[in-house]
């Protein structure tokens, strides 16, 4: 029992059951197209078999029916077949406490787990189930007569099991916080390279940032036994070689045998050295540096690290022939080398916030507020890179509220872009500090989709709830217990053309594999099938999937689509697709990943959600008349002008004088859109004409459009086909 509800029981015992089942019968009948059709007799025998519990509210000694769970148990599953609640009992968890009653008996029984098949048109039923902890196991076919599509829903019981329990979790959907966790690379070093740690070489400076890497652990460093050979020839009879010493420190890996030489020689010789190897004039530095690659490829390793002209050239080939990365020194020293300076945004209050980089005067005010949240102090040195002696080791980004540092954002630098570790801070004594967080993740997300799919690794002190709160709506997830939380993050558009290349994007950074072939849109709940890294196969609807992969669009055959007017002054701040950065505030709208566009009452049937919403700045005011953005619809409501409160207004660029600008009406349309894609090509009024989406008239009202329309928007609108990667989540 609650505290909610004292006076409902639950019945389970056949004497206590048989009384109601007339009444049971009766409300089955009253819903067949929720419940399905089940024949009278079914009830009473399910009574007997005391698998039918009746949920009845005390009512001065009398018992009312309440409502009913039909279950089947047959050892080691039980099946709900039915589940009802009348109408004058709901919002009362009836429904919560007759599963509940059902768990536990089955739990006490030795059950392994509960199965329950749920349409997967019944979009609040599948909400229900979800929060009752019942994931998608599998999908299939409903009868021929309703056509439906049957979700097959399955709950672990927390019994001994001879098999551990699958792992599925709703708050860990992709399954990313399982077993797997992404590689530190590991590279082999060419002589040339070491030779470069000398203080005079004009490569020094490189260098030394490789081995800063290193000790951060954005890499690892390794030798071939090949260098102990190359050094013992290229010494001087009767001088000491201190590099010789130095080589021993590191890591080292054999050589391939002569066999396994004698099979990869001739490949890696005529892609590094086409034309010596076509005259047999290779030297002996030429078999030494092919001796290094063989070496790295025997051993699976990720890549060799080189100065040497020849191969660096070859990197491309070798790649594609042996999935070996073959990189200069420079490519660790490049690395983020377009990092922005500060930028300021508005606030509700009056306040601003500015995030920047971290420079060595902001290293003692980093270090006073990690040490007040908690964190010792070796590990603020360690982990969170608070001292950075050189600043070329690691991403580091405070955010300021009038001058005061309220929050901080770290990542290594690391060659492999889709693998991030991040740490984060917020002062949650200060009243920004909410925006503060929204700030850095937003700006952290959107780093690690500029051009990449990427895992991220979300890493914050104890006791800072509204992190983890914030983070949860940008789709990191994370089990309970966890003292991180963990996101894939992609950028920009796919659709058919794009698909192969995408899941396999996905799949490279976190082992989650989607289905080979896109699916056609049926809903924004449809579920889409999934193998995690675990092994295990999983279910998530089109609508958890986008924001779990957040920013990013499927666009998939038949998903409905709008186009919307936006004008130029309210554009530039709702959706910031000017790719010029302006010298005044962001608006305060960009804080937020779900942003709001008012629009008049009449749009409203528009605006569905999931549905596809393709801005277009109109040509006034010197607008671009094209467009420029494409988004995803949360949901959308209508509300009063006077009833507006600064939730509504603050994710907008509107307050409450610029309403009138939108239109007379009073009542307004608020839809709530997030997974903004700015188009790479803004889109044209003539090229929208020519698909047939409207007229210049038409084209300032909100207009569905058709699934060639959308597809031929979209190919206009990015460089390689349907690609688009750059995306806003700030």
């Amino acid at each position: 029992m609650f505290a909610g509800n004292r006076s409902i029981r639950i019945l389970d015992r056949y004497h206590e059951v048989a009384p109601f089942v007339p009444a049971v019968n009766q409300a089955a009948d009253s819903d067949k197209h929720a419940l399905g059709f089940f024949p009278s007799s079914m009830f009473e025998d399910f009574a007997r078999k005391e698998q039918l519990l009746v949920a009845v509210k005390c009512d001065n000694e009398c018992l009312v029916y309440a409502g009913h769970l039909l279950f089947e148990a047959r050892h080691p599953k039980g099946h709900v077949r039915q589940m009802f609640v009348a109408p004058p009992f709901r919002k009362q968890r009836i429904a919560a406490r007759l599963l509940d009653h059902l768990k536990q008996y089955l739990t006490d029984h030795a059950f392994i787990s509960i199965y329950a098949r749920v349409a997967e048109d019944l979009v609040h039923a599948n909400r229900f189930w979800e929060s009752q902890g019942f994931y998608i196991q599998r999908i299939e076919k409903g009868g021929e007569t309703k056509n439906r599509t049957i979700l097959v829903r399955s709950h672990e019981l927390d019994t001994p099991q001879l098999f551990a329990p699958s792992g599925l979790n709703a708050a860990d959907p992709l399954g990313l916080s399982s077993t797997y966790t992404p590689e530190v690379p590991l590279f082999l070093l060419d002589l040339n390279v070491l030779f470069d740690l000398g203080p005079r070489r004009r490569r020094n400076e490189e260098i030394l940032d490789l081995f800063r890497m290193e000790r951060s652990g954005s890499c690892r460093l390794a030798l071939s036994t090949e260098i102990s050979n190359e050094l013992t020839r290229t010494a001087s009879v009767g001088v000491t070689d201190p590099m010789q010493a130095y080589a021993r420190i590191f890591p080292s890996f054999p050589t391939p045998t002569s066999e396994e030489w004698e099979a990869l020689a001739p490949g890696l010789a005529s892609i590094v050295f086409p034309e010596r190897h076509a005259t047999g004039a290779l030297s002996s530095n030429d078999i030494s540096d092919l001796r290094h690659l063989a070496t790295a490829i025997q051993h699976r390793l990720t890549g060799l690290v080189t100065n040497d002209n020849s191969i660096l050239n070859a990197a491309v080939k070798l790649n594609e022939k042996y999935r070996i990365q073959v990189i200069s020194p420079r490519a660790f020293k490049d690395l983020h080398a377009g990092e922005s300076g500060e930028e300021v945004f508005e606030t509700r209050t009056g306040s601003s916030l500015a995030i920047a980089p971290i420079g060595r005067a902001e290293e003692i005010a980093v270090h006073q507020l990690l040490l007040r949240l908690g964190i010792s102090g070796s590990a603020i040195v360690t982990e969170w890179a608070v001292v950075d002696s050189n600043e070329h080791v690691s991403n580091r980004y405070g955010v300021f509220c009038e001058d005061v540092l309220i929050g901080y954002l770290a990542w290594p630098r690391t060659v492999t872009p889709n693998a991030l570790i991040a740490h984060l801070a917020v002062d949650k004594e200060q009243p920004e500090a909410g925006n503060a967080a929204r700030l850095m993740l937003g700006y952290l997300i959107e780093q690690a989709t500029a051009g990449n799919t990427s895992q991220i690794r979300l890493i914050f002190p104890p006791e800072q709830a509204q992190i983890r709160e914030i983070a949860s709506v940008l789709g990191f997830g994370g089990l309970p217990g966890d003292a991180s939380l963990t996101k894939l993050a992609l950028g920009g558009i796919i659709t058919e053309s794009n698909w192969v290349e995408r899941i396999n994007g996905i799949f490279l950074a976190s082992r989650v594999r989607l289905p080979e072939t896109p699916p056609r849109f049926r809903d924004i709940d449809q579920q889409i099938r999934l193998l995690r890294p675990d092994g295990n196969a999983g279910h998530l609807s089109l609508m958890a999937l986008e924001t779990s992969l957040s920013p990013v669009l499927f666009c998939l055959p038949g998903r409905p689509a709008v186009i919307t007017p936006v004008r130029h002054s309210f554009a530039e701040h709702l959706l910031a697709h000017s790719p010029q950065k302006s010298l005044l505030p962001n608006a305060r709208a960009k804080l937020y990943k779900e942003r709001h566009y008012l629009s008049s009452a009449t749009t409203l049937k528009r605006f569905k959600r999931g549905n596809l919403i393709l801005f277009y700045e109109s040509e006034k005011d010197r607008g671009l008349g094209a467009i420029v953005a494409i988004a995803r619809v949360q949901h959308a409501y209508l509300k009063s002008q006077e009833a507006m409160e600064h939730t509504d207004l603050d994710p907008s660029v509107l307050d409450s004088t610029g309403l009138e600008a939108i239109g007379r009406s009073d009542v307004k349309t608020v839809t709530v859109f997030d997974n903004i894609v700015i188009l790479e090509r803004p889109v044209p009024r003539s090229t929208l004409q020519r698909l047939g989406c409207g007229s210049p008239n038409h084209l300032l009202t909100t207009r569905a459009i058709d699934n060639t329309q959308l597809h031929g928007i979209l190919d206009e609108g990015f460089t390689h086909g349907t690609s688009g990667t750059r995306a806003d989540l700030a």
